[in-house]
């Protein structure tokens, strides 16, 4: 009985231990299928590259500089933590590491 005993008293822990969260889990902490909602036709900002040459952004995996043609937007700026794009007079800002589109 004693054996049994100190048997479950070595695993409660194990039961009672918290899920730790991945440390190279993205700063939103969205993964998988369950990505931010985006809207429709809009590109997906990933990095932002800024240093001697000309400012570049990664959207939808490709690399653009301001003025460049992405989706149907204009690439008009380049932030060191969001993109703006211009389509027909409106003006979207893309941030880096936020779940939506501020306009």
């Amino acid at each position: 009985m004693a054996k049994w005993l100190m048997f479950i008293l070595l695993l409660a822990p194990l039961a009672q231990a918290e899920v730790l969260r991945d440390p190279t889990q993205p700063l939103d902490g969205l993964t998988g299928s369950a990505k931010a909602p985006q809207a429709a036709g809009l590109p997906r900002l990933q990095s932002i590259m800024l240093g001697n040459g000309p400012a570049r952004a990664v959207l939808d995996g490709q690399s653009y500089r301001v003025g460049d043609q992405v989706n149907g937007y204009r690439l008009a700026g380049i932030d060191a933590d969001a993109v703006l794009l211009d389509k027909g007079g409106k003006r979207l800002r893309l941030a880096l590491f936020s779940a939506g589109v501020l306009q």
